[in-house]
């Protein structure tokens, strides 16, 4: 532990507030102010204040303790002026001026020393601490008192950061006065949070952002002036104003309320809430919340001791405080940070915490999610490795888990531009918070998205429609081929996958086990490793591409003629095969040929990721009818595309009315902008190319040094190793390919599973992933294959 020395300058610990009797404030009310009426003296720590209520209305009359520096009061003055200019409907004292004009006067005691006096206006109403709790009113002062800082931006004075003893960022200075707490529980409580703050938070503290607070909105501080839907809150008191992290001043409101509700975490969950409708929480001021709450505490605990041993005779309101607050101090640290935390993330609707570091000890909560997963969305959904992995946080080109590891994603390509890249996150939470509707008004932001995607693409395809969803996308995609060549034929490669609509799962064999549609024909897959053609044979592309004739053939003795050819660009599905140069062109040709036009599925190869090309149907040479996109094109927002023929397009839609409610709305074309805009700016295309070829010279080196893997293949940011157990048979080795995958997961690289045999470990990153990533992934294959060799 770090240990902050005590500093001796932080004031009013062993002073008395100004002992005026009721007769000279009466005086220097009428004298100074003009101001008469009934007098009543009101509590306050370290100043003399009294309430005047008269025929002019209702004001405090506030007389400064002597030690008070003139520029503190004058800190305090101008912050209400402040106030008031940027807020004037904000219910707050106003400063009242003197008779010859002046916001404060002098005034001497018996002994001679000097006090400054000044004159604010009384809000009406009843203290918090008189006041029920309920969950309303939580929620509304937390509203409030965001509302006071929002009005306090931007404000600064040379006197904000002087010391005070209830800033909670000078925590540290009390750890050495612990010693003034009678109770020894109580006091290795209270040790143990400064202790904390110290060496954890204060830290974490510094590096939020910072403001002039009010630091007092306690439960004796805030007015409550009515009932129901007409209630009015108001906060009084700025002498405790300090320049500190915008997250004590929340600290401050929620926790002097606690030791008053049954519930104390609900009640920080509802003054919370109630801020975050005014200012939006970050996530580092959530997280710390309960944190600065329990120093507040501690601080309050140890000032109160300290107090008592330097004056004892000195009256102190707060000892009443002492022993509920050190009784639910004992009771906060039982429920703990973790679970204060997750209910607190969960109120606010923020995801699951990630901790800053691993920590093998925390409960993951894994089996008890698995069963509440398998109860409402049953066992069929596919769900990665032996273990699954519960991830609560992505950056870049990593995932972390509940438990704080991280892992290099080497399989997403949603986010194709790195998880949470935070321009496309500024880019569609500034649109949610503007407008988010259907499509059926005018936007600018979608027709920029249009033209740029459209403006990467061949010149024919200039006309763009937005859907939902690659399945969407494909769905629409078919019936326009059917509606244009009347035809109703389809040509696909064997173990496709296309979407999940009915029409499209017709054309997605992947993983069925339902009988094939009769309308659809499958194409053998171009696999130069375990097809019927090899590479290094002649002719591979024509010897591959005849089966097109074939499919096309049978097509049209059934009837239902070729209507179009839907191809995945990337064949990744069969393995991530090296498809032979020159075969989905050949295949396109004869297609188009027979009437059919070309649907290039650009899900998973799309958007950058060849490295060569923006575009798989570029790295192949396919003149496409219709180019359909999806899942990376908003960076895991929902929303996909058809782009096609303006001819096509405008006859689709005279002859359906094609519609979308949802399909490009503004938020999710935002999204779509700002990917584009990253892979431009970032260079992405140029960095799959280099990372690629760098990611599969290493996985060839592994090749030469471990015989489970057969062959290593890919294009741009994409490679697939197959794992064998021998390399002269091909003997497809899925159960060693699954070791080695769960060993990197524990490892800390992710990949996945693909091929017809489920034996080859398909690499598809986000296009953040570069080459010190591709080590990482290297590095942990090469030791999960050698632990299997030895």
């Amino acid at each position: 532990m770090t240990q902050t020395p005590a500093t001796n300058d932080i004031k009013f610990m062993d002073r008395n507030p100004p002992a005026f009797s009721e007769d000279e404030a009466r005086t220097m009310a009428r004298d100074l102010f003009g101001l008469e009426g009934a007098f009543r003296s009101l509590e306050s720590e370290r100043d003399q204040n009294f309430h005047i209520t008269g025929d002019k209305g209702d004001y405090v009359l506030k007389i400064a303790n002597a030690e008070e520096d003139p520029g503190v009061i004058d800190f305090q003055t101008q912050a209400l002026l402040h106030i008031e200019d940027r807020d004037p409907e904000l219910v707050v004292p106003r400063v009242v001026k003197s008779l010859d004009g002046n916001v404060t006067e002098t005034v001497a005691d018996a002994d001679g020393m000097d006090h400054l006096v000044r004159v604010v206006t009384f809000l009406p109403g009843t203290l918090l601490e008189d006041s029920t709790l309920d969950q309303p009113l939580l929620h509304e002062v937390g509203a409030t008192v965001a509302r006071l800082d929002r009005a306090l931006t931007g404000f600064m004075h040379a006197h904000a950061e002087n010391p005070h003893p209830w800033d909670i960022m000078r925590a540290g200075d009390m750890r050495p006065h612990t010693k003034h707490i009678d109770d020894a529980t109580a006091r290795r409580n209270i040790e143990t949070i400064l202790d904390h703050f110290i060496d954890d938070v204060g830290p974490r503290m510094r590096r939020l952002r910072h403001q002039v607070v009010h630091n007092d909105a306690t439960h004796n501080n805030v007015v409550v002036d009515g009932t129901g839907e007409s209630r009015t809150i108001g906060v009084i008191d700025f002498g405790d104003m300090v320049f500190a992290p915008l997250l004590c001043e929340l600290a401050m409101a929620v926790d002097t309320l606690m030791p008053y509700v049954d519930d104390p975490i609900g009640a920080m969950c509802d003054v919370a809430a109630g801020f975050d409708t005014v200012i939006t929480l970050e996530e580092d001021e959530v997280d710390l919340l309960f944190d600065a709450i329990m120093t507040r505490f501690a601080v309050t605990s140890v000032i109160i001791a300290w107090r008592r041993a330097v004056t004892p005779e000195q009256p102190d309101y707060l000892r009443e405080y002492e022993e509920p607050g050190q009784r639910l101090i004992a009771k906060l640290l039982d429920i703990g940070v973790d679970a204060a935390r997750a209910r607190l993330r969960h109120h606010l609707r923020f995801p699951p915490y990630c901790p800053p570091e691993e920590d093998p000890t925390l409960d993951d909560n894994l089996d008890a999610l698995l069963a509440r997963r398998y109860d409402v969305l049953g066992k069929h959904l596919t769900i990665f490795y032996e273990r699954p992995v519960h991830m609560v946080k992505g950056q870049g080109p990593w995932l972390f888990d509940a438990r704080g590891k991280r892992y290099v994603d080497a399989y997403n390509n949603v986010p194709i531009v790195g998880h949470a890249h935070p321009h496309v996150v500024r880019a569609l939470t500034r649109q949610a918070r503007t407008l988010n509707t259907h499509t059926r008004y005018i936007y600018e932001s979608v027709i920029e998205y249009a033209e740029r995607l459209t403006a990467t693409l061949p010149d024919h395809l200039t006309a763009c429609t937005f859907v939902n969803s690659g399945s969407e996308a494909n769905d629409i995609a078919w019936r326009m081929a059917t509606m244009v060549t009347g035809k109703r034929g389809a040509i696909i490669m064997s173990d496709a996958y296309h979407g999940i609509t009915e029409a499209i799962a017709h054309l997605s064999p992947e993983g069925t086990k339902e009988e094939r549609a009769p309308h659809v024909r499958e194409l053998m897959a171009p696999d130069t490793y375990r097809g019927p053609y090899f590479a290094g044979e002649e002719n591979l592309a024509k010897r591959y591409a005849a089966d097109a004739d074939r499919a096309i053939a049978e097509l049209d003795e059934a009837g239902y003629g070729t209507a179009c050819f839907m191809v995945d660009t990337s064949f990744v599905n069969h393995g991530v095969i090296d498809v032979p140069e020159g075969y989905p062109r050949l295949v396109a040709e004869k297609v188009k040929a027979a009437g059919g036009l070309i649907i290039a599925d650009e899900v998973q190869f799309g958007f950058g990721r060849p490295g060569t090309h923006m575009w798989g149907l570029d790295v192949h040479g396919i003149e496409a009818d219709f180019v359909t996109l999806g899942k990376p094109i908003g960076n895991g927002m929902a929303i996909g595309a058809v782009i096609t023929r303006r001819d096509i397009l405008k006859a689709f839609g005279d002859a359906t009315g094609l519609f979308s409610t949802f399909g490009g709305n503004p938020v999710a074309c935002a999204a779509g902008n700002a990917v584009l805009d990253v892979i431009e700016q970032e260079e992405l295309m140029e960095s799959a190319r280099v990372t690629g070829e760098h990611l599969r010279a290493g996985l060839r080196d592994l090749m030469q040094r471990h015989t489970l893997i057969g062959d290593v293949r890919g294009y741009g940011l994409m490679a697939g190793v197959e794992i064998v157990g021998d390399r002269q048979t091909k003997e497809p080795a899925p159960d060693d390919m699954k070791q080695v995958l769960n060993r990197m997961k524990d490892l800390g690289v992710l990949a996945g599973r693909e091929g017809i045999l489920g034996n080859v470990i398909k690499i598809r990153p986000p296009l953040a992933f570069k080459r010190e990533h591709a080590d990482i992934l290297v590095d942990a294959m090469d030791q999960a294959l050698s632990e299997m060799a030895s």
